[in-house]
């Protein structure tokens, strides 16, 4: 049964098309994931489909009378939240937060539960989700999923969580390159289709630019025979009318061959495939001043009557790429905070000095919106200002970008927007909070590549699994008033979370692992102070590396 139809909807803007002549069907009760490049216009379909502006021409035709629609808008200064109703009430406990989080002093991830419980409260018939993922951690992640698969009503998601599609999606929209494309099933099945359908369209292509060959080749020497029988009928001698007819007939075939070449192409031929949007992120990072980067030494936060941790200790070393694990509110951004001196603490917090940090932060909506991009970055001389057009353009920004103000860019390209103050430097620190919000799908596995490849220090913030376990080869994890440092993946900690879980024997290796952890990080912060010749040196690095071992050989239990 169907809720309605988008039929031929184009978004025109002055000589800009967003998308033409776009037709779908939108089945009652079905969760369609809109997926496509950061600037395809993939909110401002949500917008038409919602209703809160009209196409520039076409419709959408819904069967019977308007379903109540919800519309959750990707980012919201200042959302206009009805939190006293007792549907939102019921919400608010569903999502676990307390009566007194307050919008303007909570967590982002607060603050997007808060939206979220509100928009899920009003039970529309259709409800739009634009980026609904952002900032939400593991837990309120699979809370979200276990509601959108328990109701009744229809969604359309702009997400570009990969894990989040592939558990909700029963058919994707693809938005790109002006047109929208249907598959049926997730992510995966999506990509999956995709990618086969390229391939058969490449093979397609290949195969008919090789018969096109062919036969260009043919018609050159069809040409050659007609020009030589042309030359030959206007010479003196008696085959001037055999050279005639001879140089009509090559003619003829010419034109008969060109003709049938061009319905065959008409008929079943085939585009070059597109290429796929791609990005490419430049930050080069890995100057070496030191094994030290950042050292916590008994370090405290508190908020009013809120204590986030109390008495940490750990060493970060040049090199590292450590993930910060932890529900919402935890504490990982104002960790992010205090290394950077921006926010006061109890204990000491070490820096190592000479080394470059390039901060992403959670919003993008600090930006100077007014400004252009050309008035943003500002080159002092010709070979600047063309270096950084080309760095631009392999963002995927084109030379209208350049002039347009950075408010009419979409949270996708103000992100590289900011991401590009990386590249201009040869960063020696990333602390990234949330790096992936609003990044397309490509940028994000163009993200991952490049980090990969990033030879600095990392302490990334994110709830994108797929990311965040392609990245880390240690975690911070926060929580029971405390941070620690463990030298292990993400999925190693969910394993050996569950272990704990299912029994007593698991807790107690996790409380020995933890307290040799301890440990190792105390041991190892008296060696960063010391040199090879100190006397304590050769007995603290002989404990430095019998409690590597210990910790190894725990973790294979």
């Amino acid at each position: 049964m169907l809720l309605g139809r988008l039929e031929e909807l184009s978004v025109i803007y002055g000589d800009v098309t967003i998308f033409e002549k776009v037709s779908a069907d939108i089945p009652e009760g079905e969760v369609i994931a809109l997926v496509g490049p950061n600037g395809a216009g993939k909110s401002t379909l949500m917008d038409r489909i919602g209703g809160s502006r009209d196409p520039s021409s076409g419709i959408v035709r819904w069967i019977g009378n308007r379903p109540s629609v919800t519309y959750f808008r990707q980012e919201e200064a200042s959302p206009d939240l009805n939190m006293a109703s007792g549907e939102v009430q019921t919400e608010r406990k569903k999502w676990r937060l307390p009566e007194e989080v307050a919008y303007n002093t909570a967590s982002g991830g607060e603050r997007m539960k808060l939206r979220l419980s509100a928009a899920l409260a009003e039970q529309s018939r259709l409800v739009l989700l634009d980026e609904p993922t952002n900032h939400l951690d593991r837990e309120a992640l699979e809370r979200l999923i276990g509601q959108i698969r328990e109701s009744r009503s229809t969604f359309i998601v702009v997400s570009h969580d990969r894990h989040f599609i592939d558990q909700v999606a029963d058919r994707v929209w693809e938005l790109d390159h002006r047109t929208l494309t249907e598959y049926d099933g997730n992510y995966t099945d999506y990509r999956n289709k995709k990618e086969a359908a390229r391939a058969a369209q490449q093979k397609h292509y290949e195969q008919q630019q090789k018969k096109v060959a062919r036969v260009e080749e043919q018609l050159t020497q069809l040409s050659d025979w007609s020009d030589k029988a042309h030359r030959e009928s206007t010479k003196k001698g008696g085959y001037k009318e055999y050279y005639r007819v001879k140089a009509k007939k090559k003619d003829l075939q010419i034109r008969s061959k060109r003709k049938r070449l061009e319905a065959e192409l008409e008929k079943d031929g085939a585009e070059k495939p597109e290429e796929e949007a791609s990005v490419t992120f430049d930050v080069k990072g890995g100057r070496r001043k030191g094994t030290r980067v950042f050292e916590l030494r008994d370090v405290s936060k508190s908020y009013r009557n809120r204590t986030l941790f109390n008495d940490v200790r750990f060493t970060v070393l040049s090199g590292e790429r450590l993930a910060l694990l932890g529900p919402n509110g935890s504490g990982k951004t104002t960790l992010f905070r205090m290394l950077l001196g921006e926010e006061p603490h109890e204990g000491e917090i070490w820096r190592t000095d000479g080394m470059t940090v390039g901060v992403l932060s959670q919003s993008v909506l600090d930006l100077p919106l007014e400004k252009t991009m050309e008035d943003y970055f500002s080159a002092a001389t010709f070979e600047q200002q063309g270096k950084l057009r080309t760095d631009l353009a392999n963002l995927g920004f084109t030379a209208e970008h350049w002039t347009l103000p950075l408010s009419s860019l979409s949270m996708g390209e103000r992100l590289k927007v900011k991401l590009m103050r990386f590249i201009l430097e040869n960063t020696d620190v990333l602390l990234l909070d949330e790096p992936t919000n609003h990044l397309d799908l490509p940028s994000r596995e163009e993200l991952e590549r490049t980090l990969g490849t990033f030879r600095g220090t990392l302490l990334f913030a994110s709830h994108d699994r797929y990311f965040t376990e392609k990245l880390a080869d240690g975690i911070l994890v926060f929580g029971e008033g405390t941070v620690r440092k463990l030298p292990i993946t993400p999925s190693e900690w969910e394993e050996k979370r569950g272990e704990t879980e299912r029994g007593s024997d698991g807790k107690a290796r996790e409380e020995e692992r933890l307290r040799l952890e301890t440990e190792r990080q105390a041991v190892l912060g008296k060696l960063s102070m010391l040199s090879p010749d100190d006397a304590e040196y050769k007995d603290l690095d002989r404990r430095f590396l019998e409690l590597t071992r210990d910790i190894r050989e725990l973790g294979k239990h």
